[in-house]
């Protein structure tokens, strides 16, 4: 038994040095360590050590353990090398994406320009998801005057790009005015001097595609950053819909997920829904909008529930109601259920 155990515990010290010694090993040689100098003060995506220049994208290494990207710079002419932007460098024979050397580019004229697109005298240079790289792009722009125009999450939307007489989404030249189309604030819509427009994924062309929605009208705007719903002057979109013309809108209200009150009409996700049935203007909303009520009905979702007497029912906490018989407890996972609660008479 002795020996066994014994056994065992050799056995164990012997896994954990293994395991040390793996990990130190990666550390030291997996991991360009120890980290080296910048090779421009400016930027801070490109090192020099003993073995070359390699690109990092994190400032601690020790981030690279659960994201980030490095790598050696292959061939590199150290007295031609220069840095573009945090993403790209080049020397007098290569230009280098991270650490990527990209093919089939003019080295020499080849730069960055202040929008952020790279280009050189011929082509202007997109990124391709299925080569993980940038290549030459397929529309025919003018490459002096093209710009990424687009700012998203504090960066370039590369799907984005202008000239001097078009703009191109994801390759494809667009028929808007080049010179007033823009996004529409932080929505979901884009407008220019005579029409709104709204981006997607068109999966079968598997590929972007700008939609025409309505004509500009006055006055526009959202419920709120990130709503699903835009009053354009008269009419109301949802999304890619008008799902109301020629309306006065004296109600333009958010009241839960996807669910929209336009004066005494209430819509979800674009839907015109409990028309006839719910009071909307004498209606209260509870549980993200999912629990609607009036003094004559209670719905969860779009189901009336029969057993809960309307005229007392009321919310007494976060996710506790009440009627004048029962005390109602909304369940863990209402999501998933067609009746949202736990109910204890009182």
């Amino acid at each position: 038994m002795k020996i066994k155990q014994h056994r065992r515990k050799v056995l164990f010290k012997s896994i954990i040095i293994a395991i040390i010694f793996y990990w130190l090993i990666s550390f030291f040689f997996g991991f360009p360590v120890p980290r080296g100098t910048r090779v421009t003060p400016n930027y801070s995506t490109y090192y020099e050590n003993w073995r070359g220049i390699y690109y990092i994208s994190v400032e601690n290494v020790l981030n690279l353990i659960n994201f980030g990207h490095w790598g050696y710079l292959e061939d590199v002419d150290k007295e031609t090398f220069i840095i573009l932007d945090d993403n790209w460098a080049k020397d007098k024979n290569h230009v280098w994406y991270q650490d990527k050397t990209i093919k089939t580019v003019d080295v020499a004229s080849f730069d960055v320009d202040k929008s952020g697109l790279p280009k050189d005298k011929y082509h202007v240079y997109v990124y391709d998801v299925d080569m993980h790289s940038f290549r030459p792009s397929k529309c025919n722009m003018d490459v002096t005057t093209a710009e990424h125009f687009v700012f998203k999450n504090n960066g370039q939307d590369w799907t984005w790009m202008r000239d001097k007489n078009f703009v191109y989404y994801d390759e494809t030249k667009l028929d808007v005015d080049r010179n007033t189309f823009a996004p529409l604030g932080k929505t979901y819509w884009w407008t220019d001097k005579d029409y709104v427009y709204i981006d997607r994924w068109n999966s079968s062309l598997k590929k972007c595609e700008l939609i025409k929605v309505d004509s500009l009208q006055s006055p526009v705007d959202t419920l709120n950053t990130g709503s699903h719903y835009l009053r354009n002057g008269r009419n109301m979109i949802h999304l890619s819909s008008v799902i109301a013309r020629d309306i006065e809108v004296y109600r333009f209200e958010e009241v839960g997920l996807s669910k929209c009150i336009i004066n005494d009409m209430l819509f979800e996700n674009g839907e015109r829904i409990l028309k006839d049935s719910l009071d909307v203007a004498e209606a209260k909303f509870y549980f993200y909008g999912h629990i609607a009520t009036d003094k004559n009905h209670v719905f969860y979702s779009r189901k009336q529930l029969n057993d809960i007497d309307a005229a007392s029912f009321h919310q007494i906490d976060d996710e506790i109601f009440e009627d004048k018989y029962y005390i109602y407890t909304i369940k863990e996972n209402a999501w998933r259920e067609e009746y949202p609660f736990e109910r204890k008479r009182k």
